[in-house]
């Protein structure tokens, strides 16, 4: 009985999130679980976001270090690639979320008025998904840059 619960929970979980995401190349996967599908990063994705303003440009001063490619997936939700990358001599955190919010602004990305970062945004991406953006302060005048965006084989389950 406990079981037959579960898996009417799992069907309808699932159909709702096809029904309300519908996002993404539906030939991903579709017809697999989350935890069973492979994860992978989508280098067209990673391309593009390493092209946007935000990871390219920095407040006057700043230095850009390296970027670095991630994909965290796991058997549970949720499942995400990300792009960091640091930024040094920045200066203090009012003028870096005033640098990054007009720089966002002007290439796409909507501003998150709940935000707990310096900076967070939010830019749908090509496949009805959305990517999301935070500026995180981790030292005085150092920050990370950091893009999250839904793997490939996830699109179905966008973040």
């Amino acid at each position: 009985m406990r079981r037959a619960g579960v898996i009417r929970t799992a069907v309808l979980l699932a159909a709702f999130g096809l029904g309300v995401g519908g996002c993404g190349r539906l030939g991903d996967a579709i017809s697999e679980t989350v935890s069973a599908r492979a994860c992978h990063p989508d280098p067209e994705t990673v391309a593009a976001l390493r092209r946007e303003p935000v990871m390219t440009r920095t407040p006057p001063g700043a230095t850009l270090g390296a970027t670095t490619e991630t994909v965290s997936c796991g058997d549970e939700p949720p499942a995400f690639g990300m792009l960091d990358r640091e930024v040094t001599g920045a200066g203090a955190a009012d003028g870096v979320s005033l640098f990054y919010a007009d720089l966002g602004r002007s290439s796409g990305w909507k501003t998150f008025d709940h935000g707990v970062h310096v900076y967070d945004a939010g830019k749908p991406d090509d496949t009805d998904c959305t990517w999301r953006l935070q500026v995180v302060s981790t030292a005085e005048g150092t920050y990370h840059v950091q893009v999250f965006y839904t793997p490939r084989d996830l699109r179905p389950t966008c973040l």
